[in-house]
């Protein structure tokens, strides 16, 4: 199942995205709508919001929503009618973790790293589909990276690799921009992953029936219709339940945490010349069974030393 956060008439909420023979009518892509009376009983009294759904248990949800009997046409309101945005525009936690694609790493020359290279980033930095990424002034040298990302659905607390995918509520695409020359200057991670707009995220939340990492989804990024990654989740060096696993032996993992899982091959600053972002440009984010995810990029008014 396919959940989204829209927005229309001025309200945000929660819904799921229907394709048209789900409604049993012609026509585009409908979004059935948490909020309206006919489906009140599938929430079980939680609001129409995604996170709290989440917390409150996004599985069970999700079938009582399957259990419906056809919606009434009131309850789906078409998909060109609604503005999509991140699937949780303000997440508890977003944890990255770098370096974790066998192909990247074979891209950069360097020795596969014993442990995974964890990072955190602000939710100050999600956008949704079709939001600007904004370049700060000044900055310089900014890379896009297409990531599957996995959303937590329960807490967390010191699990093993083999319960690790026990605890998904759902997946959904990472766009984790990445000022990589303020990275290198600085020898952390913090500032040059957290300028606002720098996590575009969505355009859905598929709950894990639909995706299966270990498998492998094809993961790709075009930049003004030129394939600039080309990869595959089976690439992942520590898989999702691995993350899971060893970030739970750290602290415990709350419902509504974002997990980015890493890049493929491709990244900006190791191609020859360097395919840094530039305003004017447009990003475009797939993976296998998980839809596009699109963002333009502008010049933003941020200090990056601020």
């Amino acid at each position: 199942m396919r959940f989204v956060t829209f927005e229309e008439s001025g309200s945000s909420r929660a819904g799921v995205l229907l394709a048209h023979a789900e409604v049993d009518r012609v026509g585009a892509d409908k979004v059935l709508d948490l909020s309206h009376s006919a489906v009140a009983d599938c929430l079980m009294g939680v609001a129409p919001d995604l996170l709290a759904m989440v917390e409150a248990g996004l599985g069970s949800i999700a079938e009582r929503v399957a259990e419906l009997a056809a919606p009434p046409a009131s309850a789906c309101l078409p998909e060109g009618a609604v503005r999509l945005l991140a699937p949780l525009p303000v997440p508890p936690r977003i944890i990255g973790a770098a370096h974790n694609y066998t192909c990247a790493l074979r891209e950069r020359g360097v020795t596969a790293p014993e442990a995974p290279v964890l990072f955190e980033k602000n939710a100050s930095t999600i956008v949704g589909p079709g939001a600007a990424v904004f370049l700060p002034e000044g900055a310089g040298g900014i890379t896009y990276e297409a990531e599957l990302a996995v959303i937590i659905g329960r807490r967390a607390d010191a699990v093993t690799p083999q319960a690790g995918l026990d605890f998904v509520a759902g997946y959904t695409l990472f766009n984790d921009i990445s000022a990589s020359e303020i990275i290198r200057a600085d020898g952390t991670f913090e500032r040059g992953k957290n300028f606002p707009t720098f996590g575009p995220m969505g355009p859905w939340l598929a709950t894990p029936d639909e995706v299966d990492p270990v498998a492998g989804h094809r993961v790709t990024l075009t930049v003004d219709g030129t394939l600039r990654q080309d990869g595959t989740t089976a690439d992942l060096l520590f898989g999702v339940a691995e993350l899971i696993s060893y970030l739970s032996q750290i602290a415990p993992l709350e419902p509504g945490t974002v997990i980015a899982t890493g890049t493929p091959a491709g990244v900006a600053p190791l191609q020859s010349p360097p395919t840094w972002l530039a305003p004017g440009t447009v990003m475009t984010l797939a993976i296998e069974g998980l839809g596009q995810l699109t963002n333009p990029v502008e010049t933003g008014k941020v200090d990056y030393n601020g």
